[in-house]
């Protein structure tokens, strides 16, 4: 991409090397990574770019000035306040932001939330002003998530949760624009589900003229967008659709509007707003305190529709965002739009695929260019906003709020439930959904955001502490050991017990892991296959902790004690470590410093037992030749003189913990001292005849 391609700065940025070639100073490389515009604006093509930049911007401009007055409305402000957000906030984004389609003016997500915080407070004028204080709020907060690179919280928002929130946001969005779109006049009663649920009556007040003037829009715009597919010229005439809408609808409402009783605009300020720092007095900053913490979750929930809107088309585009500049970025923009009386800003995704589908070339076309056309319209267009209806903005905000939705995400997280392994995630995720999405619904906006964020951290919470744990079963066609719900062709070898925990181990899942070892060696023991051997694949383990650690040291111990051997297989990075340190000298030779795979493991206790076999048989044959039994076989024996010596292999399945034998006490390979019992759950211990005897 043109506008990307990063161009050399002046030679004052340079330093020269001791080989005589230049190098960018690190003041430098500071400055153009704060401001990407230092790097595409001066390797711009103006002769390739600026007229598809120039199209672009008229088009996203004219867009955006009829959006920001519906938007507005949706924030319950005054009407020119959404225009007055689109002027400055663009052009800072342009400095700061380094997404070329991001389109940054009013949003319906954040207008939704905007307008829920502002509800309370007072008339239009005293939330307008009001609303200025919030902007500010925002752009303070998510300038300072920058400045401390706190990028990283908005993960701890799942997808899941993310996705239920955006369409009950949507929803309710949607909702919040019926009664004004069919007349209703204000009333304290609540929007159209309270009416229709409680007072039905109200809906004898709605006026049929609006009635059908929004049925019109509706049908308008619906007809746009279907126009798209049928021809290049019908799809760049789709693009403006919502500018059509209120141009057409103005024409009719000079006619009609005063004798049907159709609410209009009415009269709009021209010019440009005052620049104004929002915090004056006491009572502002009493107010900026009230405002506070629905302006960090609006901050929170700006960011992380921005930055996945962006996100997605670069990637599609193929080239990287930032995530630090677009906090700058995002930050700038709000706070500039604060001093001009403005509403919160974001990334707008509509607007993006419009950018995207005319081939916006910089960031001059998507925001510089923007705000030259809003604020020409502002200038000398202001007074031809008089007749605009309002019912043609409630139907714009409709139908742009229905493309928010993500059903469909619930859906295939529904679907996933067939697959065979960790369904128990996919069945979670899809609960997360309709949790954040129900939350939403009837709480509200701002208490459904803190309700996604809650179950998100739940959620990271329980999958950490209760990871799967996948049990491994030997895929002879592929040679390897593999997951048995995965695989129907795996086979586990009898008496061995191959699992992987599909985490990192430490103190809040190390316990999950024990008791699953022990049902498993229950069940066997019940099935008459009692485990003899245990490979714990640390495949999937990221780390583990110093608690994690000490649990395996004890579970290695109380395994010796009931004859079971316990191997780690594929550990590598931190486990491997900090595993060689503590049992290296107890595990295989080797098995540690270069990681056995699960079959090396499986091979190992193999080997092991047949040396065994062999080892008893030498014993059995040394007892008769003692008895002077005839039958005894010769060829294990070595036979030196008249001296008969038994070759006896010198491998132990189970270490010797030699400690214990300093201490007097028996080690575990001894049959005396030690009373050897397979393990069996509580139940069955305690429902025992004679409990006595098991102690």
């Amino acid at each position: 991409m043109a506008s990307l391609t990063p161009m050399l700065g002046t030679r004052q940025d340079y330093v020269r090397l001791s080989d005589g070639k230049l190098s960018e100073s690190a003041p430098g490389r500071d400055i153009r990574k704060l401001l990407p515009i230092l790097d595409w604006l001066p390797a711009y093509h103006w002769r390739e770019n600026f007229f598809k930049d120039l199209a672009a911007g008229l088009t996203l401009g004219s867009v955006l000035f009829a959006q920001s007055l519906a938007h507005a409305a949706l924030c319950k402000v005054s009407l020119i306040t959404g225009p007055y957000s689109c002027l400055a906030p663009p052009l800072l984004y342009a400095v700061f932001g380094t997404c070329v389609q991001a389109s940054v003016g009013t949003g319906g997500l954040v207008s939704l939330l905007t307008g829920e915080q502002l509800a309370g407070f007072g008339d239009e004028e005293q939330r307008t002003h009001a609303g200025a204080i919030f902007t500010l709020l925002v752009g303070l907060m998510i300038g300072a998530m920058g400045v401390f690179q706190l990028a990283f919280l908005v993960r701890f928002l799942s997808k899941p949760a993310l996705s239920g929130f955006i369409t009950a946001s949507a929803l309710l969005i949607m909702l919040s624009q019926v009664k004004p779109a069919l007349g209703i006049p204000k009333s304290d009663v609540g929007g159209i589900m309270t009416i229709l649920l409680t007072h039905p009556k109200e809906m004898d007040d709605l006026n049929p003229a609006t009635v059908v003037f929004s049925c019109g829009c509706f049908a308008f715009l619906q007809l746009m967008k279907s126009l798209k597919s049928l021809s290049r010229a019908l799809k760049i005439l789709s693009e403006f659709k919502e500018v059509l809408l209120l141009i057409i609808s103005a024409l009719l409402a000079s006619r009609i509007a005063e004798p049907c009783g159709i609410a209009i605009i009415g009269s709009v300020p021209s010019g440009f707003p005052d620049l104004r720092w929002p915090l004056q007095t006491s009572d502002d900053f009493q107010l900026a305190r009230e405002l506070a913490p629905g302006a960090a979750m609006v901050a929170l929930v700006t960011f992380l529709s921005s930055f996945a809107a962006a996100k997605k088309f670069a990637l599609k585009a193929g080239y990287q965002v930032v995530a630090i500049n677009e906090l700058l970025g995002l930050g700038a923009a709000n706070l500039a739009g604060a001093l001009c009386g403005g509403v919160p800003t974001q990334i707008g995704l509509s607007r993006m695929g419009i950018a995207s589908s005319i081939g916006v070339a910089s960031q001059l076309g998507a925001n510089v260019m923007v705000a030259a056309v809003v604020a020409f319209i502002l200038l000398l267009l202001s007074p031809y906003i008089y007749f605009v209806p309002r019912c043609a903005l409630n139907i714009i905000i409709i139908l742009g709020a229905s493309s928010l939705t993500e059903f469909n995400h619930a859906y295939w997280l529904w679907s996933l439930r067939s697959t065979k392994t960790r369904q128990r995630t996919y069945i979670m995720d899809f609960l997360v959904w309709w949790v954040a999405f129900l939350f939403t619904l009837i709480l509200g906006a701002l208490k459904g955001i803190l309700g996604a964020v809650v179950v998100s951290l739940v959620l990271i919470v329980y999958q950490v502490a209760d990871p799967p744990i996948t049990r491994l079963g030997f895929c002879e066609c592929r040679g390897r050991w593999l997951s048995v719900k995965e695989r129907e062709d795996t086979a586990q070898r009898p008496g061995i017990l191959a699992v992987r925990p599909e985490g990192p181990l430490f103190y809040a899942n190390m316990e999950r892991l024990e008791e699953w070892l022990n049902e498993m060696e229950i069940s066997a023991n019940a099935a008459g296959t009692p485990v003899k051997a245990i490979v714990l694949s640390a495949a999937a383990v990221g780390f583990v902790d110093t608690s994690a650690l000490e649990a395996l040291v004890v579970l290695m111990d109380a395994y010796q004690k009931r004859h079971i051997a316990l191997l780690v297989a594929h550990a590598s990075g931190q486990p491997r470590q900090i595993l060689n340190h503590t049992l290296g000298d107890v595990l295989p030779a080797g098995s540690l410093t270069t990681p056995w795979t699960v079959e090396e493991c499986v091979q190992y206790l193999l080997a092991q037992q047949k040396a065994e076999f062999e080892q008893a048989a030498l014993l059995e044959t040394h007892v008769k030749l003692q008895a002077g039994d005839p039958s005894a076989p010769l060829s294990p024996l070595v036979m030196r003189g008249s001296q008969t010596q038994v070759r006896v292999p010198s491998m132990q399945s189970f270490p010797v913990d030699s400690d214990r034998e300093s201490e007097g006490m028996p080690s575990p390979r001894s049959d005396s001292g030690w009373h050897i019992r397979p393990l069996q759950s509580s139940v069955q211990f305690a429902s025992g005849a004679d409990l006595a005897s098991q102690k």
